[in-house]
């Protein structure tokens, strides 16, 4: 059986222990009301049961329609593209590569949908969460960094092979996988230049 998979109270509890594993590896200074966010989108896009909006919609179109609705509309999309582009980026962002719109729009149109989601926050609505789409806006690429080290942390279920581990590093270029590595005392050397 597969070491990743672990009997858990809930959905949530899994995922807030991800993140918070993640946060102890990733230099990033978050609050803790951010992290409790991060475990709930991915707790939310784990469901097959949730109400979302349309999966077709481009992330131009999403921003389209939120600064055309009112309040309660923009808020609500606007933190769909916040939340779809930083999942998108956490947990599938190799695949952004080979496409048109690669990793940088993405993560623009993301960190600009948190901004404009604080704002309508907290001129319409008190500043419900508080900092957190603010610190979601101004660290978007550390919460990048961090749901991808909680994405590999699902595919560490080989941690003590180094065959496996090199082959990791190869595919995704990630620290962790090049720190593991060199706890086994394999040292990494950069691309060659020509």
């Amino acid at each position: 059986m597969s070491a990743f998979v672990r009997a858990e109270t809930n959905l949530f509890d899994y995922f807030h222990d991800r993140v918070e594993e993640a946060r102890a590896d990733v230099p990033l200074r978050i609050s803790d009301d951010t992290g409790l966010y991060l475990a709930s989108l991915l707790t939310e896009r784990t469901r097959s049961d949730r109400t979302a909006l349309p999966k077709d919609e481009t992330f131009a179109e999403l921003h389209l329609r939120a600064a055309n609705a009112p309040p309660a509309e923009q808020a609500r999309t606007y933190r769909e593209l916040g939340d779809r582009a930083l999942f998108v980026l956490g947990y599938f962002e190799p695949a952004l590569e080979r496409r048109t719109v690669g990793p940088g729009y993405v993560a623009s149109m993301g960190q600009a949908a948190y901004a404009r989601t604080d704002a309508v926050f907290k001129r319409w609505f008190s500043d419900a969460f508080g900092p957190v789409f603010a610190e979601l806006a101004a660290r978007f690429d550390g919460c990048v960094g961090l749901l991808s080290r909680v994405r590999e942390s699902h595919l560490d279920d080989h941690p003590d092979d180094p065959l496996w581990l090199y082959e990791r590093w190869l595919q995704t270029g990630s620290e962790h996988y090049a720190a593991k590595l060199l706890e086994k005392g394999i040292l990494l050397r950069g691309p060659v230049d020509d």
